[in-house]
Parts: C-alpha cells; sequence; structure tokens
C-alpha cells in the first residue's frame, strides 16, 4: 500500500506530465507537431535575423512562419520544450533520472521550492544553450527539446544540500559539453551545465534566505534582553 504521506507528489506529477504529452504525441501522430510548435530555437531569442526556413531538430523541417510569433511564443517554449522528448530512449533515461534523485530532494527543501527551482533551472538551461548555441557553436536554429535542464537543476539541488557526489555529474557534463561542441552528437550537454549550475544557485539562495529568516527573531529576542 503506498504512503501518500511520504509520496514525493510534486516528482510524481512531472513525471506522469512527460508521459502524458509523450503518449499523446504518438497515439495522435501529433509527435513531431508538437516538436516543431512547442520546442525551443534559440535563436528566435538571441539571433533572429538568422531564421530562414530550414530550422533542423533531428529528422525533419518546419516552415519559419511557425517560429515567428514574438516574446510570449518565445515564453510559451521555454516551459513547453520541458515536458517534450524525441524518443522513447529520450525520455526513459530522463525520467528515470528523475525517479531516482527527484523524491530525494523533494523531500529535502520542500515541494514548493522544489517546483520553484526545477523550472527556473529549466529555463536558465535553455537560455545557457541558447547563448552559446547562437553566438559560440552558430547552431541556434536547432531546437531544443527534453526535461534534462529541469532535471539537472534538481541535481544542483542534491549538491547545494551536500550531495558531493553530484558533483561528479556536473564534471562528466563539462567533458561532454566540449566533445558535442567538435561533434555531430546531437545532445545538449550545455543545457545540462546551465540547468545543474542554476540547481545549485537557487538552493543556495534559498537556502541562505531561510537561514537568515530563521536567525532574524533570535537577534531581535536577544536584543531585547538587555
Amino acid at each position: 500500500m503506498v504512503n501518500l504521506r511520504t509520496l514525493p507528489l510534486a516528482t510524481v506529477s512531472l513525471i506522469a506530465l512527460n508521459v502524458l504529452v509523450f503518449v499523446f504525441g504518438f497515439l495522435t501522430n501529433s509527435h513531431t507537431w508538437i516538436i516543431a510548435n512547442f520546442g525551443f530555437i534559440p535563436d528566435s531569442l538571441f539571433d533572429r535575423n538568422s531564421l530562414d526556413g530550414s530550422l533542423e531538430s533531428y529528422s525533419f523541417r518546419s516552415d519559419q512562419t511557425s517560429f515567428q510569433n514574438g516574446v510570449t511564443s518565445t515564453l510559451i517554449r521555454l516551459l513547453s520544450s520541458m515536458f517534450i522528448h524525441a524518443s522513447i530512449t529520450h525520455i526513459v533515461f530522463n525520467l528515470a533520472a528523475l525517479a531516482y534523485i527527484g523524491g530525494y530532494t523533494e523531500r529535502s527543501i520542500g515541494i514548493c521550492r522544489y517546483l520553484v527551482i526545477y523550472f527556473l533551472s529549466g529555463i536558465c538551461a535553455a537560455l545557457f544553450h541558447g547563448v552559446i548555441a547562437s553566438y559560440v557553436l552558430g547552431s541556434g536554429q536547432t531546437l531544443l527539446i527534453g526535461a534534462s535542464g529541469a532535471i539537472s537543476g534538481v541535481l544542483g539541488i542534491a549538491a547545494a544540500i551536500g550531495n558531493r557526489r553530484a558533483y561528479y555529474w556536473l564534471i562528466i557534463q563539462i567533458v561532454f559539453a566540449f566533445v558535442g561542441s567538435v561533434t555531430s552528437i546531437p545532445i545538449a550537454f550545455t543545457a545540462h551545465v546551465g540547468g545543474f549550475l542554476a540547481g545549485v544557485i537557487l538552493t543556495k539562495l534559498m537556502v541562505t534566505r531561510e537561514l537568515f529568516h530563521r536567525r532574524e527573531p533570535n537577534r531581535m529576542d536577544e536584543g531585547g534582553a538587555y
């Protein structure tokens, strides 16, 4: 029997939502359309002049007009791209990582902070990747999809609260990021690094702020004792 009190509801909900989007796309034959219209395109934010109708993602092409919907569309894509995956392998690896580490981090910092860091890490990951893709690698027209950036933020939470083994993962991602930049590996390792760093920084900021607020009443009490 499942104990609802110990069940990591936020993690389970995120996994379920990712699975639902993936299954819906395949059952309705709209998987490619979902990727094309809800994946994040770095150049749409950082280098719009380079969009030219040959936008590519994996093995399909899309029309330029579907990407020119302004700032609102870009913001939507930053969020929606976190719930889109290219293949079964892609989603299984991502959700396995989330299932493995998500419950631990969710219980450690609480549901609200966990969700805030998850989504902000996903956004920061996409932006970090976008800057490098558009301005350094010249690959800003390639769609970015997947929960990897947000999940990397969850690993960042684990690192920030004392799980030092999570930093080994960051080192591996930096190595892969370098390898990916000089090869044709279709994995946005830079998004993984950006998400991880965002998770660490956001967690540190939130924990430091909480500790400050906890100490403040004590200082006031100490001050009133004299």
